[in-house]
Protein backbone atom coordinates (compact mmCIF):
# COMPACT_ATOMS: atom_id res chain seq x y z
CA UNK A 1 0.00 0.00 0.00
CA UNK A 2 1.42 3.32 -1.05
CA UNK A 3 -0.25 6.30 0.60
CA UNK A 4 0.98 9.41 -1.20
CA UNK A 5 -0.50 12.13 1.01
CA UNK A 6 1.46 12.73 4.23
CA UNK A 7 -1.69 13.55 6.23
CA UNK A 8 -3.37 10.34 5.07
CA UNK A 9 -0.24 8.39 5.99
CA UNK A 10 -0.32 9.85 9.51
CA UNK A 11 -4.03 9.04 9.86
CA UNK A 12 -3.49 5.46 8.68
CA UNK A 13 -0.59 5.03 11.13
CA UNK A 14 -2.65 6.42 14.00
CA UNK A 15 -5.63 4.18 13.21
CA UNK A 16 -3.66 0.95 12.76
CA UNK A 17 -1.45 1.65 15.81
CA UNK A 18 -4.53 2.18 17.99
CA UNK A 19 -6.10 -1.02 16.62
CA UNK A 20 -2.86 -2.87 17.45
CA UNK A 21 -2.84 -1.48 21.01
CA UNK A 22 -6.46 -2.51 21.50
CA UNK A 23 -5.91 -5.85 19.67
CA UNK A 24 -8.90 -5.33 17.39
CA UNK A 25 -8.87 -8.66 15.56
CA UNK A 26 -10.78 -11.91 15.46
CA UNK A 27 -14.20 -11.46 17.02
CA UNK A 28 -13.13 -8.12 18.53
CA UNK A 29 -14.22 -5.44 16.08
CA UNK A 30 -14.90 -1.70 16.08
CA UNK A 31 -17.47 0.35 14.22
CA UNK A 32 -16.10 2.77 11.65
CA UNK A 33 -17.68 5.63 13.64
CA UNK A 34 -15.70 4.57 16.71
CA UNK A 35 -12.43 4.28 14.78
CA UNK A 36 -12.80 7.66 13.09
CA UNK A 37 -13.39 9.13 16.56
CA UNK A 38 -9.78 8.25 17.45
CA UNK A 39 -8.50 11.13 15.31
CA UNK A 40 -8.95 14.88 15.67
CA UNK A 41 -12.50 16.09 15.02
CA UNK A 42 -11.48 18.11 11.97
CA UNK A 43 -10.02 14.92 10.40
CA UNK A 44 -12.96 12.57 11.02
CA UNK A 45 -14.45 12.78 7.51
CA UNK A 46 -11.03 12.27 5.98
CA UNK A 47 -10.40 9.32 8.33
CA UNK A 48 -13.70 7.67 7.39
CA UNK A 49 -12.91 8.02 3.68
CA UNK A 50 -9.41 6.62 4.28
CA UNK A 51 -10.76 3.66 6.29
CA UNK A 52 -13.13 2.78 3.45
CA UNK A 53 -10.26 2.97 0.94
CA UNK A 54 -7.97 0.86 3.15
CA UNK A 55 -10.64 -1.85 3.53
CA UNK A 56 -10.70 -2.30 -0.25
CA UNK A 57 -6.91 -2.70 -0.54
CA UNK A 58 -5.79 -6.34 -0.08
CA UNK A 59 -2.28 -5.20 0.98
CA UNK A 60 -3.63 -3.39 4.06
CA UNK A 61 -4.25 -5.33 7.30
CA UNK A 62 -7.72 -3.79 7.73
CA UNK A 63 -10.90 -5.64 6.79
CA UNK A 64 -14.64 -5.09 6.98
CA UNK A 65 -16.37 -7.49 9.32
CA UNK A 66 -19.88 -8.30 10.40
CA UNK A 67 -23.35 -8.09 9.02
CA UNK A 68 -25.51 -5.01 9.14
CA UNK A 69 -23.14 -2.88 11.21
CA UNK A 70 -20.22 -1.03 9.74
CA UNK A 71 -17.38 -2.87 11.51
CA UNK A 72 -13.64 -3.18 10.90
CA UNK A 73 -10.84 -5.26 12.40
CA UNK A 74 -7.20 -6.12 11.73
CA UNK A 75 -6.33 -9.21 9.73
CA UNK A 76 -3.53 -10.02 12.21
CA UNK A 77 -1.02 -8.54 14.63
CA UNK A 78 2.01 -9.28 12.42
CA UNK A 79 0.23 -7.81 9.38
CA UNK A 80 -0.54 -4.65 11.33
CA UNK A 81 3.03 -4.32 12.61
CA UNK A 82 4.40 -4.79 9.10
CA UNK A 83 2.04 -2.14 7.73
CA UNK A 84 3.07 0.38 10.39
CA UNK A 85 6.77 -0.27 9.75
CA UNK A 86 6.25 -0.03 5.98
CA UNK A 87 4.75 3.45 6.42
CA UNK A 88 7.72 4.53 8.53
CA UNK A 89 6.09 4.29 11.95
CA UNK A 90 6.93 2.18 14.95
CA UNK A 91 4.46 -0.38 16.31
CA UNK A 92 3.21 0.02 19.88
CA UNK A 93 5.49 -1.32 22.61
CA UNK A 94 4.65 -4.83 23.75
CA UNK A 95 2.59 -5.82 20.73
Amino acid sequence: MDIEDEDDRELALKIVNKMLRKTVLGSHKKQVDTVKGWVATHNEKRAEKLIRELIKDPDVPLEAYGGSRDNVRLTGIEDGKGFVEELGGSPPFGV
